[in-house]
């Protein structure tokens, strides 16, 4: 009577436990949906994990199985093998080389596998199907019905896994590795008749894990800093969702730009790859330069508040585009989620993409060919602007590229001059200026740095060739013409203008004398080229209705009309008023309602005129117009 194979069940039976947790864990009995992550957690071999310190991943994953048909077909190979091979050579033997074709194949896999997975019996089965067959041929076995009956069933073996590869990617590497430690084992057991007692063999089963030492760690060192960089792009993501300040979010970038730069030289020191991984190598040294280079430029667009490097930012984000996409997608962890947006919010209005034509005072027109100007960019359902827009001169060169909010100005703006150099650059906050503003000449070098924080606070003056003029808002600034005639020239005091300021025609003869006083114009008598002269004060640069502000705001009270669903607000809004008076782009700063911003519109439209800003008193300026409407 032939002793049950008791090795051979236990080995099933841990098969069967293992499939059964993770059927349960993925809650799929027949696990047709399995993750790799899942399968990770579980213990499958994968070279970073197992050469990264987890070498017990080479026994683990001999017992897991990605398809309830993985299992079945791997059991069935074993119970069809083990019960006649376990008879012949003994149960510890049969477990000990169960073993070590497994870990052969293991070994193989993490060898010539690149970033694959690895998990099933089938390396230990391909080993213990070549060491039956190899002993049978050199003559162990004298049943050779019994050996055909062998080699039927690892053709039948064969012939299904090749079917199931169709079905998921079956690890060959291990099955091969598993094939060669069984056809050696056979030879020197048979043949050389070496290694015959079991404790040599075990000997082999515990040194076979020591050959991971002796493995190329190539793949092992591109994870890590695959890993790095997903990390670094994660805390930066961080950085710019919570950090409050632009302080703080340039000291966390210059840690970020640290990180970059260490990884880029790790990719530079990374010991050669496998083949198959050199195009992902190359595409990651492209990525992490280019992100280091774009991290570079945050840094300095925040601690220098120089926004011209925007235009940086944007070159390098269509660099990173050009970057060829990574055939090896190695993350394995899962990000936490996302909070859900508020679906209580109210709907976003509908956007659409629109180009604008405008005149040379920046009025609409629906004539192109008499446009000085067009835009580029989306609008709401309200017509106002929203998100990014361009402005570009006639003949396609950029005039600004900025940022809009409900129709208002919000964000970093850089102008640029026809010439293509930069005119200036810097922040809005709904309307309003604010942080660091650089103005440049018309070579494109910087002339002035200012400051908003309410007022303008002047620091820095440079005159076209570079040299400084006003140094810590102190200084004596000068301007010329391009045929070398001083324009105009003043002194600054603490960062305002202070004193006395002169202005010359082009010709050299005086055009204005202006007294300042804190950045404001307290008198200025000016002279034009016919030499009418005029009297003038701060409140001349601003557009001003032309009956005086008390009559204007008698005119609001009294033709004031109580819209729908009426209730007390205040209307804040600012509008364009051309050098011929007519007034245009009305933008709502705060509203209170969308039909108490109409009416206060339609107040302005219809009301008394206003007059432009008057430069030097005289000369009108398309300029911008404000007014509070009170309900």
């Amino acid at each position: 009577m032939k002793n049950q194979p008791i090795a051979t069940y236990v080995l099933m039976a841990i098969n069967f436990v293992a499939y059964a947790i993770l059927a349960i864990h993925q809650q799929s009995p027949i696990l047709d949906t399995v993750d790799i992550i899942t399968i990770l957690k579980a213990g499958a071999n994968f070279n970073p994990f197992t050469l990264g310190g987890e070498p017990w991943r080479l026994i683990t994953s001999m017992f897991l199985h990605f398809h309830i048909l993985h299992l079945l077909v791997n059991m069935f190979a074993l119970y069809s093998l083990g019960r006649d091979l376990e008879e012949g050579v003994g149960s510890l033997r049969f477990v000990i080389l169960y073993f070590i074709c497994g870990l052969a194949g293991g070994v193989m896999s993490l060898a010539f596998n690149v970033y694959v997975p690895s998990a099933g019996a089938s390396g230990a089965l391909f080993g213990l199907f070549a060491y039956r067959l190899v002993a049978d041929l050199l003559g162990t076995y004298e049943d050779r019905q019994q050996f055909t009956s062998v080699i039927i069933n690892f053709v039948i073996f064969l012939v299904i896994m090749t079917g199931v590869s169709f079905f998921m990617n079956l690890d060959h590497a291990a099955h091969a590795g598993g094939f060669v430690a069984g056809v050696v084992l056979a030879v020197l057991h048979v043949k050389l008749r070496v290694l015959i007692d079991n404790r040599y063999l075990a000997v082999i089963a515990v040194a076979l894990p020591f050959t991971l030492l002796l493995l190329p760690k190539g793949q092992l060192q591109y994870y890590r800093i695959y890993q790095r960089v997903r990390a670094t792009e994660d805390q930066t993501h961080h950085y710019f969702r919570d950090l409050r300040t632009d302080a703080e979010l340039g000291d966390s970038l210059r840690l970020i730009l640290t990180s970059w730069q260490d990884i880029r030289q790790s990719l530079k020191d990374l010991p050669s790859v496998p083949q198959k991984l050199a195009a992902d190598t190359a595409s990651m040294k492209m990525y992490v330069g280019f992100r280091a280079d774009e991290t570079a430029y945050r840094v300095n667009l925040i601690l220098r508040e120089s926004y011209v490097y925007m235009d940086s930012l944007e070159v390098v984000a269509a660099k990173l585009g050009t970057v060829p996409p990574l055939q090896y997608g190695l993350t394995f962890t899962k990000r936490p989620s996302e909070p859900e947006p508020d679906s209580t919010d109210s709907p976003s209005p509908s956007m659409a993409m629109k180009k604008v034509f405008f005149d040379s005072a920046w009025r609409e027109t629906d004539d192109p060919n008499t446009a000085r100007f067009y835009r580029i960019g989306t609008q709401d359902s309200a017509g106002r602007w929203q998100g990014p827009v361009r402005d570009y001169y006639r003949d396609g060169a950029i005039q600004m590229k900025g940022q809009y909010l409900r129709g208002m100005k919000n964000g970093i703006f850089l102008y640029y001059s026809e010439r293509g150099t930069y005119s200036s650059a810097g922040r809005y906050d709904k309307e309003e200026s604010i942080g660091r503003w650089e103005i440049y000449h018309w070579n494109g070098k910087l002339e002035s740095e200012v400051f908003y924080n309410g007022e303008g606070y002047t620091r820095s003056v440079w005159d076209s060739l570079g040299n400084p003029q006003v140094e810590n808002g102190r200084g004596k600034a000068i301007r010329w013409y391009t045929t070398g005639q001083v324009s105009e020239e003043g002194p600054y005091q603490n960062g305002r203008r202070d004193g006395d300021w002169y202005g010359f025609h082009p010709d050299g003869k005086p055009y204005f004398h202006e007294i300042y006083r804190d950045n404001r114009i307290v008198r200025g008598v000016s002279e034009d080229r016919k030499g009418k002269r005029y009297v003038y004060d701060q409140t001349s640069l601003y557009a001003f209705p032309v009956k005086g502000m008390a009559e204007y705001r008698k005119y609001l009270f009294l033709n004031t009309r109580k819209p729908p669903g009426f209730k007390s607000g205040t209307v804040k809004l600012v509008f364009n008023v051309g050098a011929d008076g007519s007034m245009w782009d009305f933008v709502i700063i705060e509203g209170v309602s969308s039909e108490h911003d109409a009416e206060a519109i339609r107040l302005i439209k219809e009301g008394p005129p206003w007059r432009p800003g008057l430069l030097h008193g005289y000369e009108k300026l398309p300029s911008q117009g404000y007014i509070e409407v009170i309900f």
